[in-house]
């Protein structure tokens, strides 16, 4: 059996913060329960939730504040400096959020001749030399 150790958590995005550091954006999720108290009342009990994208994953989404998402992502946690537990969600997927086609348009395209192109690169198959034919061969040998 495969274990997965994700969550999902629905809210709307009430803060993003992308100077924390060089490899993440980190943004906060605030989601509304509401429950009945004792007298019949109807209260609200906000949730908050961090989270953490990385920068390279984000580009793929356009982040703004008070969106509805669904994050999909991994429960992590650290000890700060003043010694208090701090958890956060790294992210894994983002859904509710557009996506900048931009990104896209820039990572995966196609040349004149239909070859594909990865930011910018032809992915064009290459054939081996008779000298990394001869090493590869070398190499698995021991394993044939």
């Amino acid at each position: 059996m495969e274990i997965q150790d994700y969550i999902l958590v629905h809210g709307k995005i009430i803060n993003i913060k992308n100077n924390v550091d060089d490899k993440y954006i980190w943004f906060d999720i605030s989601k509304d329960e509401y429950y009945k108290d004792k007298d019949g009342h109807i209260k609200n009990n906000p949730s908050f939730f961090c989270a953490r994208i990385s920068k390279i994953l984000s580009n793929k989404y356009i982040l703004d504040t008070n969106i509805e998402v669904v994050v999909k992502g991994i429960p992590k946690g650290f000890i700060d400096k003043k010694g208090y537990r701090q958890n956060y969600i790294h992210v894994t997927e983002l859904n509710g959020c557009n996506l900048n086609e931009d990104i896209f348009e820039k990572i995966i395209d196609y040349d004149k001749d239909d070859v594909m192109l990865w930011h910018g690169k032809r992915c064009e198959s290459s054939t081996y030399s008779d000298d990394e034919i001869n090493e590869l061969e070398e190499l698995l040998k021991e394993f044939k």
